[in-house]
């Protein structure tokens, strides 16, 4: 039974392909904080978008049942089955709502984010696939967008491994759930798949870029620590998501440290951690944009020991990611 705030945010934000204008991110948290922080007072407001879109709560229904057919539903921040942990890393830059499927219980779980270009070789999915499978030996789960690639790869290696997985999708949520790999994995509990956009939405090209680029946030604040595998030199989705997240501090941001890609260098020279073939912490000698958590996480001379992405993480068994 959803609550009352629920289902205001619903109507105030849901894309349901009908005639209103529902509030967008920024639109819908600048009147959330002009009313007090208060889901029921912008309802009982007189401000004219609100009150034009609160006519709307009958026409709804038959989107909603248009998603609940695709085995659809939508979450949002006052729900239990929402991912807390976007609205307390992100603020105002969290969505206020998601649509997904799949078992909201594998949000207790701890995970770690992959991210990289779509255009992979042999090396790139061959590291992506041990550290993956280390990170489900060590009782992480995987987070990643779901586009061919690298994250693909993640996803796959994780579930094929018996992993737990959650995907966070720019647009394609209705198209994902066709896939029988997908729809399986949902159904034996192993894979939890969000969208911030609606099934419903009109597509096109600068929306589906605008919403990836968007996407990226949710799967860097998520994860305890996000490897970022292959990224281009200043520019692309992976680039600028693992900038913005350092300057956020969002994440622990982790890139492999190949020498031939000249995007990842540049990351570390920024003060991303790098990560040796093997996967430790290479030492580089980059102190540039560490967190504070990151600094109180590491032991002196941590440069004397061989590190790994889980022992910055998990020093005593606890996640200093948050």
């Amino acid at each position: 039974m959803k609550s009352k705030e629920s289902e205001i945010i619903e109507i105030l934000c849901g894309v349901f392909a009908d005639q209103y204008n529902p509030l967008t991110r920024a639109e819908f948290w600048k009147l959330y904080h002009q009313y007090g922080d208060s889901v029921e007072q912008m309802a009982e407001s007189d401000h004219e978008r609100i009150v034009k879109l609160m006519e709307r709560r009958g026409a709804i229904a038959f989107g909603r049942e248009q998603m609940d057919q695709m085995g659809i539903r939508i979450t949002t921040f006052a729900d239990e089955d929402f991912p807390q942990r976007l609205l307390e890393k992100l603020g105002d830059f969290c969505p206020p709502l998601l649509y997904c499927c799949g078992e909201s219980a594998l949000l207790a779980q701890k995970y770690v984010g992959y991210v990289g270009s779509r255009n992979i070789e042999g090396p790139d999915l061959m590291w992506t696939e041990e550290r993956v499978k280390k990170n489900v030996h060590d009782g992480y789960g995987i987070v990643t967008g779901g586009a061919k690639g690298i994250d693909s790869a993640a996803m796959n290696c994780a579930l094929e491994t018996g992993g737990k997985v959650i995907l966070f999708l720019p647009d394609n949520i209705k198209e994902k759930l066709r896939e029988p790999f997908i729809r399986q994995h949902i159904w034996d509990g192993d894979l939890l798949v969000y969208s911030h956009v609606s099934p419903l939405a009109a597509k096109s090209r600068n929306t589906f870029v605008a919403a990836a680029m968007e996407r990226n946030k949710f799967i860097y604040a998520f994860s305890t620590g996000t490897a970022v595998v292959r990224s281009d030199l200043k520019k692309g989705g992976t680039w600028s998501g693992a900038v913005e997240t350092m300057k956020h501090r969002w994440s622990h941001v982790f890139v492999w440290d190949n020498k031939n890609y000249p995007g990842n260098q540049e990351l570390i020279r920024m003060g991303a951690r790098a990560l040796a073939d093997d996967g430790s912490l290479a030492d580089t000698g980059s102190k540039v944009s560490r967190t504070v958590t990151e600094q109180a996480a590491e032991p002196e001379h941590t440069e004397q020991k061989q590190m790994t992405l889980f022992d910055l993480m998990n020093p005593s068994g606890e996640d200093s990611g948050n």
